[in-house]
C-alpha cells in the first residue's frame, strides 16, 4: 500500500487562457497520480498543490534490511528519511504531469513568484543538507533547469525565500552569521539575479522562538514583502514576539503589536495582516489587523476554557545580574492563587538552547500552579531573543555559565519569595532536561527533578541522534574521537554518583533528537549505585514533542507523573549547595 500523503499547500498559476497549474514537491510518479486522483474534485480551478513529508515511510522495506548511507538518515517525528528525494512537478488540470527538477536533495519552501518563476530552498549535496547548508534557488517560467542564487564554498542555511512584487530582490531567512546556526536566524535580501546578500534584521531572532506546549505543527512565519520596499518578519525580543515592518533601504524596525505576548504565526496580503497570539494567562487565538492599525480578534476557541479556569498571568519581568556581571537575566513566575502549604516553588528550564521563555502559553506550568507550586521560568545564556552575543555564549561549553545563570535566576527567586526556605523542584526538557540533569550532579539544592527527553552522554550523543554529528560540535565543541575527554567532561552521566536529588525520567521512545538511550543510561547508572529514589516512564509510539502533540492520553499521563512525583518527594527545607 503506498504511504498517506502529508502534504502542505504550495501555489498555483491560472493562465490567460484559463489553464489552470499547481505545483507539488513529491519523490515519485505514483505518490503523485494519487495526489491527483484525491484532489480530481477541483475542476478548472486548482487551488494549490502539496509537499510530502521529506520523513515519509517507505512501506514496501517494512520487514526488509534498510541500506543507510548517509549520516542524516532520520528524523525526528518522521522516521527513516526517505532515499527519494522530494522534487518539483507542475501538474495541469486534466491530470497532465511534468516534472520540473532534478536535485539531490528535496526541494522545500517553494515560493511562487509574481512572473512566475518558482523559488524554493534546498541543499546542493547530501552531505550539505546534513549540515542545514540550503541554498536559495530560481527555476523561471518555462525554464528547464533551476539555478542557484549563492553557489559558494560555505553556503548558506537558507529557508522561505520571497520575492518582491517587481520580482527584483528575494528576502529569506538564515543564521545572522550565516555559517552558524546556532546565531539568531535575520532577514536577508539580495537580487532575484543573484550577487551577495545582505542582512537587514541585525542581532534579531526572525523565527518563532517563544516557549509554549499547545501548537501543534508549524505556523507560517517567513518574510512578507509590502511593496517593494517594505518587508514583514516575525520579530523576537526579551520573551516577546511580534510582526514588525523593516524599511528594506534604511532598516528601520517599526513593530505592529505591543510586547507582552508571543505571535507565533502570521500571513498577510491585501494590507491585512492576520497572526495567531497568545499570552501567559490565554492560549492561542487569530487576530487581524489592517491599514488602520485597528487588531480584530476573530477566533474564540479558547474563551469557555478560560473563563472556567482562570489562568494565572505571570508576574512582572524580573531582572538580576549574572554572576559574572557580564549579562542581566530575567525570569518570570506563576503566583499559585491558594499556594501548597509547603509554599514549594518549581523551576521550569528551557529547551533548545536556542529558545526562549516570556509570554507564551504552557500549560504544564498553569498546572503546576493550579496545584499550589509558584512556577519559576527564565532565560540563562544561550538562549534567544537578547541578541548574537547572548545566545553564542555557550557554544562549545554547555553546563558553565549557562548553569551559573540558571542557579542565579533560583537563587533570586527563591530569596524573594514569600518563605526564602520553601523546598524548590526542577524539571525541564531536551537541553533543558540536560541542564536537570546536569545541576542534580553538582548541587543538592533541589528537592526533587523530573528530566524529560532529556541528554546525559555527550559521547553516545553524537552518533545516535539525529543532529548529534552536525549540531554536537557546535554546543559542546567537538567528536567523540578527538574530544573525548572533553565531552565526558561535560556529560551529567560523568558526575552520576554525586546525584542525591530524587529523579524521575520521562522519555519518548521513537524520540530522534534525544534518543531514549540517554534516559536509559542514567536510569540503570542510577539504580546500581543507589544511591536516590529514581523511576523511569517510557511513552511508546512518542518523538520529541510528546509535550506538544503526543497522543492526548499519553500527554495526560506525563503531567500526572510530573505532579505525583513532586507530591511524592516534597524535600526538607531548602539549603544552599
Amino acid at each position: 500500500m503506498a504511504p498517506p500523503l502529508r502534504s502542505s499547500r504550495i501555489g498555483t498559476k491560472v493562465s490567460p487562457n484559463s489553464t489552470c497549474f499547481h505545483w507539488t514537491a513529491v519523490r515519485r510518479a505514483a505518490s503523485l497520480r494519487s495526489l491527483l486522483e484525491s484532489r480530481s474534485s477541483h475542476g478548472t480551478r486548482v487551488a494549490r498543490g502539496s509537499v510530502v513529508s521529506r520523513g515519509e515511510r517507505d512501506s514496501a522495506q517494512a520487514g526488509l534490511g534498510r541500506r543507510i548511507t548517509q549520516p542524516y538518515y532520520r528524523s525526528d517525528g518522521a522516521g527513516f528519511r526517505s532515499d527519494r528525494p522530494a522534487q518539483l512537478w507542475k501538474v495541469t488540470c486534466d491530470g497532465q504531469v511534468t516534472r520540473l527538477t532534478d536535485l539531490a536533495t528535496s526541494v522545500s519552501d517553494v515560493h511562487v513568484a509574481p512572473d512566475g518563476a518558482l523559488w524554493f530552498a534546498a541543499a546542493h549535496s547530501l552531505e550539505d543538507e546534513g549540515y542545514y547548508h540550503r541554498d536559495v534557488w530560481r527555476l523561471d517560467d518555462g525554464a528547464t533547469t533551476p539555478t542557484a542564487l549563492v553557489d559558494q564554498p560555505n553556503p548558506l542555511i537558507a529557508a522561505k525565500p520571497a520575492v518582491a512584487p517587481a520580482a527584483g530582490t528575494v528576502a529569506f531567512l538564515a543564521p545572522s552569521d550565516p555559517h552558524r546556526i546556532s546565531s539568531p536566524t535575520g532577514v536577508w535580501v539580495m537580487a532575484a539575479a543573484g550577487g551577495a546578500p545582505r542582512l537587514l534584521t541585525g542581532e534579531i531572532d526572525c523565527v518563532p522562538l517563544v516557549g509554549g506546549d499547545t501548537r501543534l505543527g508549524r505556523m507560517p512565519h517567513g518574510p512578507v514583502w509590502q511593496g517593494d520596499d517594505a518587508i514583514l518578519f516575525l520579530a523576537n525580543r526579551r520573551g516577546s514576539s511580534c510582526v514588525a515592518r523593516i524599511d528594506v533601504e534604511d532598516g528601520t524596525i517599526t513593530d505592529l503589536q505591543e510586547p507582552g505576548r508571543a505571535v507565533t504565526g502570521f500571513v498577510a496580503a491585501h494590507g491585512i495582516v492576520a497572526f495567531t497570539a497568545e499570552t501567559s494567562e490565554r492560549p492561542g487565538e487569530l487576530f487581524t489587523s489592517g491599514a488602520d492599525g485597528v487588531e480584530r480578534r476573530l477566533t474564540s476557541l479558547n474563551d469557555a476554557w478560560v473563563e472556567r479556569h482562570q489562568p494565572i498571568a505571570a508576574d512582572p519581568e524580573v531582572v538580576v545580574p549574572s554572576d559574572d556581571g557580564a549579562v542581566d537575566l530575567a525570569y518570570w513566575t506563576l503566583t499559585p492563587r491558594v499556594p501548597r502549604a509547603d509554599q514549594a516553588l518549581v523551576l521550569q528550564i528551557h529547551g533548545g538552547p536556542r529558545t526562549t521563555y516570556g509570554h507564551g502559553f504552557s500549560f504544564e506550568m498553569q498546572l503546576l500552579a493550579a496545584k499550589g507550586y509558584r512556577v519559576v521560568f527564565g532565560n540563562p545564556r544561550g538562549g534567544a531573543g537578547y541578541g548574537y552575543a547572548f545566545s553564542e555564549s555557550i557554544a562549545g561549553r554547555v553546563g558553565s555559565i549557562d548553569a551559573d545563570d540558571v542557579l542565579t535566576i533560583a537563587d533570586h527567586a527563591r530569596r524573594t519569595h514569600v518563605d526564602p526556605d520553601a523546598p524548590m523542584h526542577v524539571t525541564g526538557g531536551s537541553y533543558g532536561g540536560f541542564m536537570t540533569n546536569w545541576l542534580i550532579g553538582i548541587t543538592d539544592r533541589f528537592a526533587s527533578a523530573v528530566t524529560q527527553r532529556s541528554i546525559t552522554n555527550w559521547l553516545s550523543f553524537y552518533g545516535t541522534s539525529d543532529v548529534g554529528f552536525s549540531w554536537l560540535h557546535i554546543e559542546t565543541g567537538g567528536n567523540p574521537w578527538e574530544h573525548t575527554q572533553s565531552l565526558w567532561d561535560k556529560s551529567p552521566l560523568k558526575h552520576v554518583a554525586n546525584v542525591r536529588t530524587p529523579l524521575l525520567i520521562l522519555h519518548a521512545e521513537q524520540d530522534h533528537r534525544c534518543p531514549i538511550e540517554q534516559a536509559e543510561q542514567f536510569f540503570v547508572a542510577l539504580k546500581v549505585l543507589g544511591h536516590v529514589p529514581v523511576e523511569f516512564v517510557r511513552f511508546p509510539d512518542e518523538g520529541h514533542d510528546l509535550s506538544r502533540s503526543g497522543r492526548p492520553d499519553r500527554r495526560i499521563q506525563r503531567l500526572e507523573a510530573i505532579l505525583d512525583w513532586f507530591e511524592r518527594h516534597p524535600g526538607a527545607r531548602a539549603h544552599g549547595g
